[in-house]
């Protein structure tokens, strides 16, 4: 059974996160490497974008949408959603995942995993929404 049994619930946890983490090391890089990162999740089928292109209205460094994207991202992760969960908990070895399959990328792959270890912060934000959510159980 997949960790998140609906979209709706894996895009809640997800908002949350971004939401918080809108002022990280890692947004604002995001937003100085002017590059754009789709997570494309499947079981359940979710799509995230993290805009560091596009400016936003309140000043935020980073625009984060779910659903279709309209322009071509730069780099683009594709995964189960269990994978993802594994990913956002600081618990995955990405480039484990990207050479066992686990997550299969395309564009400006080199860029995009220049920003790894920038997501620790967000990793921990992650785990405290899961744990304030009562889903700590979640957590590996």
């Amino acid at each position: 059974m997949p960790v998140y049994s609906s979209p709706e619930s894996f895009q809640q946890v997800l908002t949350e996160v971004l939401s918080r983490s809108q002022h990280s090391d890692a947004a604002h890089n995001l937003r100085k490497a002017q590059m754009s990162v789709c997570f494309v999740y499947t079981q359940p089928e979710l799509v995230l974008l993290m805009d560091g292109k596009t400016p936003t209205d309140n000043g935020d460094p980073i625009r984060f949408q779910f659903g279709p994207v309209s322009s071509p991202p730069d780099v683009t992760f594709t995964q189960l959603g269990d994978v993802g969960h594994r990913f956002w908990s600081g618990s995955l070895n990405v480039p484990g995942a990207l050479a066992r399959g686990q997550i299969k990328a395309s564009g400006s792959i080199a860029k995009a995993l220049k920003l790894l270890p920038l997501m620790p912060p967000l990793f921990k934000t992650y785990c405290t929404v899961l744990q304030e959510q009562g889903m700590g159980d979640l957590i590996p």
